[in-house]
Order: structure tokens, then C-alpha cells, then sequence
């Protein structure tokens, strides 16, 4: 059995789908990292810059709400 090439760099790079879930896991892993430290992030909420709390932070990324912490309620 051969070995299948791994992709390129540009590749990975080109793959939207790959890219956007990366992001998502590395933005999920620094807000529970803030929180785990006992700070509050800011995010944007229709508009306007608001601070979550740590438990808004758990909260919001618990309920996986569709403007969860880290993204926009506006696309």
C-alpha cells in the first residue's frame, strides 16, 4: 500500500473548509483559556464591542448559540 502525498501547504491553505473549522478551534481554545483565567473577553454584538464575564464565556460556547463568543451577530 503507498503512501497517499501529504497536501501542500497551499493546499490546506485553499481549503476554506479546513481553514474555517481551524480558526473556530483555536478561537474556542483561547476564550476557554481566558476564562479558565478568570478574564473577561470582548466580542462584537450587533455592532457594539461588549465584555462577556468567564461564566457568559462558558456559557455562550455550552449552548453553542449562532453568535457564540469569539464571532459576529452580524455576518
Amino acid at each position: 500500500m503507498a503512501d497517499d502525498p501529504k497536501p501542500t501547504i497551499s493546499e490546506l491553505v485553499a481549503d476554506s473548509e479546513l481553514m474555517t473549522a481551524a480558526i473556530r478551534r483555536g478561537v474556542r481554545e483561547e476564550l476557554l483559556a481566558q476564562a479558565r483565567a478568570g478574564n473577561s473577553v470582548p466580542i462584537a454584538d450587533n455592532g457594539q464591542i461588549v465584555w462577556l464575564s468567564p461564566a457568559e464565556v462558558y456559557e455562550r460556547l455550552e449552548r453553542g448559540a449562532s453568535s457564540s463568543a469569539g464571532e459576529s451577530s452580524q455576518s
